[in-house]
């Protein structure tokens, strides 16, 4: 069934379309296998007539949604924008694929007119102050004691923080600097004692005009005149632009995100998700220079297939891609089947990561090794805070630190033909057992193009690569600002036993002014061969690293590499 978006104008109110779309969604539900037809041209959507719902988002803020498309529990649905630019006003989040299957998205583009980061001119800077000038018909801020507050009197929203991430745009290149790495704005007088407190700078804000703003204090180096000075509007991540839950077999087709509150695109627990032209990018003739304002896309134990062909995501503010689970800490023994678990980092509580039969890992969090792998019973919620998980099999002996993951929902990962760079900090994070291809990309990327982790001490995201392919890609210039184009860094706490394993990096070319390919730690079974070095002295220079571009330590085993050729 053919619906269209046009035979419900008269319930636009005004230029607002949220009410027709609520109610052309409601005749989609009942005709599985319809397509939603937007029309092409523009379209704007509000908060008044949104569905609202409150969700546990991983990686991003809980809370109640103002939903715009709520696509959820449909089955074989398609949103055809037609090419249409999707206008969101003010506090709403665009798309929710929630408890669906067979959900197709294509054809427009997502953007707000009022956007929620800030950005000015730095027209005056020194070592211990820079002076700001701002454009007030998309960005306004003011000074309120030590606290900022930013503001949109358009769309009748405002945000007062203590702090700020900011990262410096170099006005040529379009791109974070390559020398001022980012770092917060921090009003308060003491630190809050969070992990990225190394990266406060403790100042105080003041107003010199409606448009023009000073901050002072210690920064530890000197900003540059007639560059940008941009920032996300805090750590807060309450609206992503598109978001999955438990859905299956999605395709995004030929969307472009010029601008989204927080992520660009988030699933967790979704099976089978194909990007196909996905871009992230500023709206071209904008004078913007930031996309997304955190990762473009990221995908939190999902199962099945992730596949991403022929997508571009550039000025983003985060990575292109992350794709990893969750680790949750063991709070308590309940019995000898049954744990009480927590979560380590609070943008990922309330979610119920197992169903039965999943195959799960109980992780010594100081080495990071496995230590019993055993079979999910049955799991709920008892709170945001705990959830408590019953196994088949009678648990190990375990101390203070262990972890669980789940060792099910974990996909098979290719990234093939795309285009990732000028933002911060990286291309993308790869942390999945399952096989991993990444083929004829190219990376531009401010701190590194490819990075595996994994950690029980700051995000808890979970994931031991077990086989990768990284063959015929192009690191043009992958960490500009002084990384390597490839990082192999878990955060191992003691012990030197690999944590990924299986690594084949060959056939590709680093352009770069000096050698900095690969820095591996707690890897077993790595291969660096058959790679190309084309040297550009026209690039960053920030210094070579370990032998030939290469820093690989005693914590990694069986290794086979080759300098660049």
């Amino acid at each position: 069934m053919i619906i269209h978006i046009n035979d419900y104008r008269h319930l636009f109110d005004g230029d607002d379309a949220t009410l027709a779309v609520q109610e052309a969604l409601v005749t989609c539900r009942k005709n599985p296998g319809s397509t939603l037809k937007l029309g092409g041209g523009e379209l704007n959507f509000y908060k008044k007539y949104a569905f609202e719902k409150e969700y546990y988002i991983s990686n991003n803020d809980y809370g109640k949604k103002s939903i715009v498309f709520p696509l959820i529990g449909m089955k074989n649905l398609t949103i055809d924008g037609e090419g249409a630019d999707l206008l969101f006003h003010g506090e709403v989040l665009p798309f929710v694929m929630d408890g669906s299957e067979q959900i197709t998205l294509k054809n427009f583009k997502v953007d707000y007119p009022q956007p929620h980061f800030f950005q000015a001119d730095i027209i005056a800077a020194g070592e211990n102050f820079v002076e700001l000038e701002y454009d007030t018909r998309e960005f306004n801020l003011r000074v309120q004691g030590r606290r900022l507050v930013f503001f949109s009197r358009e769309d009748e929203w405002e945000i007062m923080l203590d702090k700020v991430l900011v990262t410096e745009f170099d006005k040529e290149t379009v791109s974070p600097s390559a020398y001022i790495p980012p770092y917060f704005v921090y009003l308060p007088e003491k630190s809050d004692g969070s992990f990225l407190s190394s990266m406060y700078r403790y100042v105080r804000a003041i107003q010199l005009a409606d448009n023009r703003i000073r901050f002072e204090g210690k920064f530890g180096h000197t900003h540059i005149v007639g560059n940008k000075w941009v920032c996300t509007l805090g750590l807060e991540r309450k609206n992503p632009g598109i978001f999955g839950n438990r859905t299956k077999d999605i395709l995004f087709q030929d969307i472009t995100l010029h601008q989204t509150a927080a992520m660009g695109v988030i699933c967790q627990l979704c099976e089978n998700i194909t990007l196909e032209n996905v871009k992230a990018v500023p709206r071209e003739g904008s004078g913007r220079f930031l996309s997304v304002s955190a990762d473009a896309t990221h995908f939190v134990n999902c199962s099945g297939v992730v596949k991403y062909e022929g997508c571009t995501f550039t000025n983003m503010l985060d990575d292109a891609g992350n794709v990893h689970g969750i680790y949750m800490k063991c709070a308590k023994k309940l019995n000898d089947t049954t744990l009480l678990l927590t979560f380590g980092h609070y943008q990922q509580k309330g979610l119920n990561l197992y169903d039965t039969g999943d195959k799960i890992r109980i992780i010594d969090s100081c080495d990071m090794t496995a230590v019993a792998e055993l079979t999910v019973k049955n799991s709920y919620l008892i709170s945001g805070d705990f959830l408590r998980l019953e196994c088949y099999e009678t648990l190990p002996e375990m101390g203070a630190g262990f972890a669980v993951e789940n060792f099910t929902k974990m996909p098979e990962l290719y990234i093939n033909n795309c285009i990732c760079g000028y933002n911060r900090p990286r291309g993308f994070l790869l942390s999945t057992w399952k096989k991993t291809v990444v083929t004829n990309n190219i990376f531009y990327n401010m701190s590194s193009g490819l990075v595996f982790t994994g950690d029980c001490t700051d995000w808890f995201e979970s994931g031991p690569v077990n086989d990768v392919i990284i063959k015929n890609n192009k690191f043009r210039n992958a960490a500009y600002a002084g990384g390597t184009a490839i990082r192999i860094v878990p955060h191992v706490v003691c012990g030197d036993t690999p944590y990924h394993r299986n690594i084949t990096i060959e056939d590709n070319e680093f352009e770069m002014h000096e050698k900095r390919f690969l820095y591996a730690r707690h890897v077993e079974n790595l291969v660096f061969r058959n790679n190309r070095f084309i040297q550009n002295d026209s690039l960053p220079a920030h210094g070579e690293i370990g032998a030939e571009g290469l820093d690989v330590n005693e914590t990694c085993r069986s290794v086979v590499v080759q300098s660049c050729f």
